[in-house]
């Protein structure tokens, strides 16, 4: 609609942000950021670097919608591999174009989260985002120079 005058375009950022969780606790994926080892964020970090170059989301490398109650609030999964272990990301998207909220970093086996809770605990995070009583903190992604 480039002719239509009540139409309002707004540039699209180039790259995705992503974003930690906050909430009265402090930010909680830096938390679980620092407990990583040295070969697990250097994966971490691989993993948004490269992710937030592509656009369209459907197309992340281990991107994928959870089903059940997850579903319901939108929760999706990045996967990476480090020490011998499945990592999750699980995160939602944000009010902006190509803003991605990570709320919980965990571990992954078959069907077996850790910590257990962890299904639970990202919808409670992802509602608590969704009402305003919790934030989310810019993650900075180091480019390639």
């Amino acid at each position: 609609m480039p002719n239509h005058k009540k139409v309002i375009s707004f540039p699209e950022p180039k790259h995705w942000s992503f974003f930690d969780y906050v909430d009265g606790g402090g930010n909680r994926i830096k938390e679980w950021y620092s407990g990583l080892s040295l070969e697990a964020k250097d994966r971490f970090d691989a993993l948004l670097k490269n992710t937030r170059k592509i656009t369209n989301h459907l197309q992340w490398g281990g991107f994928k919608f959870l089903k059940g109650k997850p579903k319901e609030e939108r929760i999706w999964q990045l996967d990476f591999i480090a020490d011998g272990k499945q990592y999750r990301l699980l995160g939602v998207f944000g009010g902006v174009r190509k803003k991605a909220v990570i709320l919980l970093g965990c571990f992954h086996k078959g069907v077996i989260y850790t910590p257990q809770n962890a299904l639970e605990t990202v919808c409670r995070r992802a509602k608590e985002l969704r009402e305003g009583r919790a934030t989310s903190h810019e993650r900075e992604v180091q480019d390639d120079i």
